[in-house]
């Protein structure tokens, strides 16, 4: 956000405008008004002087020169000339023009500030926020955007239009810091009332957070609806975080009818503009064919884009493209290489895909070793997946010493997130007493777990129990019926048992 801010405040101080009203309506040439300009600024006209350094800064009606500009703008500024003063700090700020000095730079700054010009208050604050050119202290930032928010302007102000935008950028700053709780106490009322001070006069970043903190409810009540229509206005001005966030409104009809041409529409606009989420989410919509024909080749491309940006999500699908030969050609070793780029971002998917590839062997050296490292990182996340097959690992000492009990915590883990494996294997060690003490009354309620959910092992092993009475009151009914289960899923053992039951 300071970045944005900082560049924003830059283009507030070097867009005043240099031609009078009566200049543009006449359509005098630049080089007439630069001559005329220079004859005055030659006489000591501060006004001029300051104006002409500006045609310098931009090659108006004569050849662009940092240090013509600096030169002139520094003699309006020695006259008083806040505007000068101001641009004349951001001169030295920049190094443009003049050997880069923050010194000098926060000098004559405050020199404009102290005259009350706004966009130099802004700037204060911004510097004083970004801890660039002076120590950080959001207090004195907080201060001095409030010196622009609490202000009142006449129409007849010489600056007004520059005055306007301080104010903007004030509101805006000043949202941004009692979203965060830099320099006061965090408070999203407040804030949401300087983003909507901001937001009212037209500019994007604060509709854009006004949009954010109605759709999840930060000081103001949740509407999706009134979300949609402040990213629709930021989108409009194109606001590439707003587009993204517009799409996914419209793809989850959240707010607005759902629509994935319309999602289509705002993720291409912002991925076009280099949003790296844009073009992950652009990329999914055209490999499931939603909103648009079905393209692998298309979601390569964007998926591509985004990864090539370091979008770790976007690593994982374009391995998973490569592993899978969908819109390219098949490549294991590509597939490899996004994968870690993915996994060293903490990506649990992509972690649990390049320990799978590590431990076949698979574009990579067989690497058991390598293999336990990742699963190990993509359970300790929660992956179930990854936390069966550590389990796996520990169980047959693969990269690993081997170690039941290890082994028997990890498909613990699996298994209490429903993985039917990790279900039956768990049965299996508290049937055995392998890793734990031996449970029959545990093992059938695991087994029960996995058969519940279609395994035929569990099934099959769950008729025994029955059968034999171990762990569960004995029933050749429910015998029976599990072995019939485990027989229907092709399991040749729960046939057997079916039909000796069935004599």
């Amino acid at each position: 956000m300071k970045q944005f801010l900082s560049s924003l405040i830059v283009l507030s101080l070097f867009s005043l405008p240099i031609y009078s009203h009566a200049e543009i309506a006449n359509n005098i040439p630049d080089t007439e008004v630069f001559l005329t300009t220079k004859q005055a600024a030659e006489q000591g006209d501060a006004a001029a002087q300051d104006k002409l350094g500006g045609m310098y800064d931009e090659g108006k009606g004569v050849a662009q020169s940092y240090s013509e500009s600096f030169k002139w703008v520094q003699k309006a500024a020695h006259q008083g000339n806040a505007e000068a003063q101001a641009t004349l700090g951001m001169k030295y700020e920049e190094g443009k023009g003049v050997a880069q000095s923050n010194s000098e730079a926060f000098r004559w700054i405050k020199k404009s500030a102290d005259q009350g010009f706004s966009i130099a208050h802004v700037t204060l604050g911004r510097m004083y926020e970004a801890g660039k050119v002076v120590p950080q202290s959001y207090t004195g930032a907080l201060k001095w955007y409030k010196k622009v928010a609490e202000r009142e302007y006449a129409e007849s102000d010489p600056v007004a239009n520059a005055n306007a935008a301080a104010t903007t950028v004030a509101y805006l700053n000043l949202g941004g810091m009692y979203h965060k709780g830099r320099g006061v106490t965090q408070s999203f009322s407040e804030a949401f009332k300087w983003y909507k001070k901001a937001a009212d006069q037209g500019n994007a970043y604060a509709q854009f957070s006004l949009g954010t903190m109605y759709e999840e409810g930060k000081g103001i009540a949740q509407s999706n609806s009134e979300a949609v229509k402040w990213y629709k206005k930021s989108a409009e001005q194109d606001n590439t975080s707003a587009q993204f966030l517009l799409g996914t409104m419209y793809e989850e009809g959240k707010g607005t009818p759902q629509s994935n041409s319309e999602a289509i529409k705002w993720y291409k606009k912002s991925a076009e503009q280099g949003n790296a989420s844009a073009q992950t989410f652009l990329g999914t919509m055209y490999e499931e064919g939603k909103g648009t024909p079905q393209s692998n080749s298309e979601a390569i491309k964007w998926y591509k884009k985004s990864a090539e940006q370091g979008n770790g999500y976007a690593q994982f699908l374009l391995g998973m493209m490569y592993e899978e030969g969908k819109g390219t050609a098949q490549s294991n070793s590509e597939a490899v290489k996004w994968y870690k780029k993915s996994a060293e971002q903490g990506n649990a998917s992509a972690q649990l895909n390049l320990a799978l590839l590590y431990d076949d062997g698979i574009g990579v050296h067989q690497d058991y070793n390598k293999a336990v490292e990742w699963y190990k990182k993509a359970a300790e996340q929660g992956n179930s997946s990854a936390q069966y097959n550590l389990g796996i690992m520990y169980s047959n000492g693969l990269g690993v010493r081997q170690d039941h009990v290890k082994a028997f915590e990890w498909y613990k883990k699996a298994a209490e997130q429903g993985n039917i494996s990790a279900q039956y294997n768990l049965g299996s060690m508290y049937y055995d007493g392998e890793g734990v003490r031996q449970d029959y009354a545990k093992a059938a309620e695991w087994y029960t777990k996995a058969a519940d959910q279609g395994d035929p092992s569990a099934q099959n092993n769950l008729g025994l129990m029955y059968r034999t009475g171990l762990g569960v009151q004995q029933s050749n009914r429910q015998a029976k019926e599990w072995f019939g289960k485990a027989c229907d899923n092709g399991n040749q053992n729960g046939c057997n048992g079916y039909r000796k039951l069935n004599q």
